[in-house]
This record gives structure tokens, C-alpha cells and sequence, in this order.
């Protein structure tokens, strides 16, 4: 027994040799470690030796996308949900390192897909073949790049873009702020912005252990057209293909891209342009006002297309002297198009008992047809059992013809008495013979279609050529 515990106790002795304190808990300063938990107090474990620690020291190391050592512990910065800060998340943004790509956002035209939408450079004109332009930002640790244009569209930009920002000193994703997502010490500054463009130095400072934004700076803002370098890259509205050649819509010619607002660029021949090439829109079959139609805006009536719509124009007596008139100024624009019109011709009885004589005659003429237009006309309903004239260019109705006076029919002349009973050999029974008439104007088959304006007068009473 007494054998056996002199061997124990020489285990123990050498093994304290090789492991000093052994009666302690944690080793000291130059001890051998392995973890930081094997240290006392604030010493670290730096090469299996504890030493003292430093404010910038963690172990384990922090996860770099999104935490960072500071005074010794890691700390969560900026938002891993949204790195870039520009509201759109992880999922989402197509870039989440660069502010100025999200979705929505405006498509430059730089050969990036801006607005995350899967295309590059979408409804910007296409750019001439070897043309070079500047791209990316010196700001911060980006670098400019010369992007090529190849085959109409802009390659990539070989600069150096936005990354994520990290605690080091550096504005790593070239916003103008530096380390702006990190936790700081109160009363800290460090500058901001740059002065190019329309940006200015600046000062942020440590409040609340978060870093303030840009105090009398101004940082870089979205590119837009207005003739200023907004992002303050060195270089004014780029992303807008300025001066490019371009031409304009219909009858708008060649001209050159220029800034229209604050996103929005035109060629300078369109309406509106510096090189504006747009006229008042004329029946020529040509987009003249340079809006993507063609002669449009030039109908000349308000007639409804069908026949229960028709537009009303009231009652024609035949007792006026002279006749009653109406005339109506129309187009059929665009092609399919037909007018419908709806006209009473009033046969006054009791002024035909009153003179023996009724100058009823309802009639229809085109005073100008420039494209062959041609008349359908109904009686008294829209039904086709009423369908008196078919595709005819004029038209009339009257009622037992018997006299001629300079040439001319003048009516039932002369007429006596409503019914045989009451007449008087030798004269025409008075009749009532109003009635309410249904007009389609339209285009013929194999016409060419026009929008020259027709014109078309009805009348009643009035001496009119019977073919």
C-alpha cells in the first residue's frame, strides 16, 4: 500500500511540471492555453500563451458579413436582412452590396440589371458599336472603370462596385460614410462625403455609440438628368445615353437623346424636345403630332355607331316656306367606323286642308362624299322589315307627285278632304304622311377608308330632283 502511494504521488508531481498552477483554475500571464476560457481575468489566449487582451481582439473570430469585434465581444452590425440599406431584402434585392440596385428602382443605362426585374439596359436606345463610357465611382474603395459598348448594348463595368461595409476604417461600399453600420465610442469623428460634383466633406461623429450621418456634408444622391453629377462620381448624368443619336416617332426625324425630367430622357425631335419636329395632326394618313397614332383626334361628329343610339336631330316640317333643312358634318375615322342619325320629316295636315296643297318630300343628299360614302335608310324603326334604301348615295320619300312647277315636283298638289267622302273629284286626298327615319352612313365594300370629312343635308318640303 505505502508502494502505491509514493508511485500516485510522483504521477502527480510530474504531471505539475508540465501544467504550472495546476492548483489553479485558470492560467496566468505567459501560461499555456488553448481557449480563451483557460486565461484569468481579462487575459486572452493568443498562440496556446495567455496575454493581455486587446479592445480589437475576439476569439472565436466574428462572423465578418455580419458582426464585428469591438471591446472584445462581437457585436451585430447593420442589418443582415437588408446589408445595402436601400429597403429592399435579402430574396429580393438582386445586389444586395449596392444601394442603387433594387426593385423598382430606375434602369440606368450601364449594362447593369438596375431594377432587378432579370434585363439589362430595357428601353434605353442602343449604343454604337467600340463607344466607351465611364463607369462605377472612385469613391470610397470602388474604382472607375471604361465599359465598352458591344453590339448595341454596354458590356459590364470592369471597376470596382460597391461591397459590403465592414469595421475598417475604409467605406467599403462607397456611400460617402465610413464604417457608418458599426458600433463607435462616443465623441469619435471621422469625415465624410468628398468634394466632387455636387457633394462636399463633411464630419460624422459617435452618438450613442452609433455613428451620426454626414453633419454639413453633402453625400451622393441617385444620378438624374438635370445636368449635374448627383452621384458625384466625376461625371454628369451618366446612366442616361446623352447625345446618342436617336430618331423620332412617326413623322419626328433624326435627333440626339436629351434629358426630359428627372429620369426620363426624350429624343430632341419629339414634342417638347430642343429639336421638337412635330406638327398639328392633319387627315394624311401620317402621325404628324408624333404620339404613335395616326390621324387621330379628327372626327368631326359625335354620331353614335348604331341605330338605337342614333343621334338626334329633331323634326323637319313641311310648311316652312321654302322647305326645313338640316345638315350634318361627319367622318368615318377610324376605319369600321359608321354614324347613325335619327330625323323626323313632319307632314303638316292641317295646313295641307288649309291651301289644298301638301309639299311633303323627304330627301337625302351628300353635299361632299370625298370617299363614296353610302346611305342605308329605315323607316319608322331599326328592324330590317323597315329597311327602305340600301347602300344607295341619295334618297327620297314623298307622296303621290302630280305637278310640276319650273321643272320641279311641288307635292300633292292639290289635294282635298282626308277620305274619298270629303274630297272633291278631281283633287288628291290629304294625307298625314310623317314619318321617323333611321340613317347609317357608311363605307362600301373595297372603299378606302378616310378621314376626310362628309357632308350630308336632310330635308323637307323642299323641291328636290327625283332620279
Amino acid at each position: 500500500m505505502k508502494r502505491n502511494l509514493l508511485i500516485a504521488l510522483a504521477v502527480v508531481t510530474a504531471f505539475c511540471i508540465v501544467l504550472p498552477h495546476c492548483g489553479s483554475d485558470k492560467a496566468g500571464r505567459d501560461d499555456y492555453c488553448e481557449t480563451n476560457g483557460d486565461c484569468a481575468g481579462s487575459l486572452v489566449c493568443e498562440n496556446n500563451t495567455c496575454v493581455e487582451g486587446s479592445s480589437d481582439d475576439c476569439n472565436p473570430a466574428c462572423t465578418e458579413e455580419f458582426e464585428t469585434c469591438f471591446q472584445g465581444q462581437c457585436v451585430p452590425f447593420g442589418n443582415p436582412d437588408d446589408k445595402d440599406g436601400d429597403g429592399s431584402p435579402v430574396g429580393e434585392d438582386c445586389d444586395d452590396f449596392n444601394p442603387e440596385i433594387f426593385p423598382g428602382a430606375h434602369e440606368y443605362c450601364d449594362g447593369l440589371d438596375n431594377n432587378c426585374d432579370g434585363l439589362t439596359d430595357e428601353g434605353c436606345p442602343d449604343c454604337q458599336d467600340n463607344e466607351v463610357q465611364a463607369c462605377s465611382t472612385d469613391l470610397g474603395e470602388c474604382t472607375v472603370g471604361l465599359q465598352n459598348c458591344t453590339g448595341g448594348s454596354w458590356d459590364t463595368c470592369p471597376g470596382t462596385g460597391p461591397q459590403p461595409e465592414l469595421c475598417d476604417s475604409l467605406d467599403n461600399d462607397c456611400d460617402g460614410l465610413t464604417d457608418e453600420v458599426c458600433p463607435c465610442a462616443d465623441g469619435d469623428e471621422f469625415p465624410c462625403g468628398i468634394d466632387e460634383g455636387n457633394c462636399a466633406v463633411g464630419v460624422q461623429t459617435c452618438e450613442a455609440g452609433l455613428w451620426s450621418g454626414c453633419h454639413n456634408g453633402e453625400l451622393p444622391r441617385a444620378e438624374i438628368c438635370d445636368g449635374q453629377d448627383d452621384d458625384c462620381d466625376g461625371v454628369t448624368d451618366d446612366g442616361f445615353n446623352l447625345d446618342a443619336p436617336c430618331v423620332g416617332q412617326g413623322e419626328c426625324g433624326a435627333g440626339r437623346i436629351e434629358c426630359a425630367a428627372d429620369l426620363d430622357v426624350r429624343c430632341d425631335s419629339m414634342p417638347g424636345g430642343s429639336n421638337d419636329q412635330s406638327l398639328g395632326e392633319v387627315c394624311d394618313t401620317l402621325d404628324n403630332d408624333c404620339d404613335g397614332l395616326t390621324d387621330e383626334g379628327l372626327e368631326a361628329d359625335i354620331a353614335p355607331d348604331s341605330c338605337a343610339l342614333a343621334q338626334e336631330l329633331g323634326g323637319l316640317p313641311d310648311n316652312v316656306v321654302g322647305g326645313s333643312r338640316t345638315t350634318v358634318v361627319g367622318n368615318l375615322w377610324p376605319p369600321g367606323d359608321e354614324d347613325w342619325y335619327k330625323v323626323t320629316a313632319i307632314d303638316n295636315l292641317a295646313e295641307d286642308l288649309d291651301d289644298s296643297c301638301d309639299s311633303f318630300h323627304f330627301a337625302l343628299r351628300f353635299d361632299q362624299n370625298p370617299a363614296g360614302l353610302l346611305l342605308d335608310v329605315y323607316v319608322d324603326s331599326c328592324t330590317d322589315e323597315d329597311l327602305d334604301c340600301r347602300e344607295d348615295d341619295a334618297y327620297n320619300f314623298y307622296y303621290d307627285y302630280n305637278e310640276i312647277l319650273g321643272g320641279q315636283p311641288v307635292g300633292q298638289c292639290e289635294c282635298y278632304g282626308q277620305d274619298e267622302e270629303s274630297s272633291v273629284e278631281g283633287f288628291n286626298i290629304c294625307t298625314d304622311e310623317t314619318r321617323t327615319f333611321y340613317v347609317r352612313v357608311h363605307a362600301g365594300d373595297g372603299q378606302v377608308e378616310t378621314c376626310e370629312n362628309y357632308q350630308l343635308t336632310f330635308s323637307n318640303g323642299v323641291a328636290v330632283p327625283v332620279p
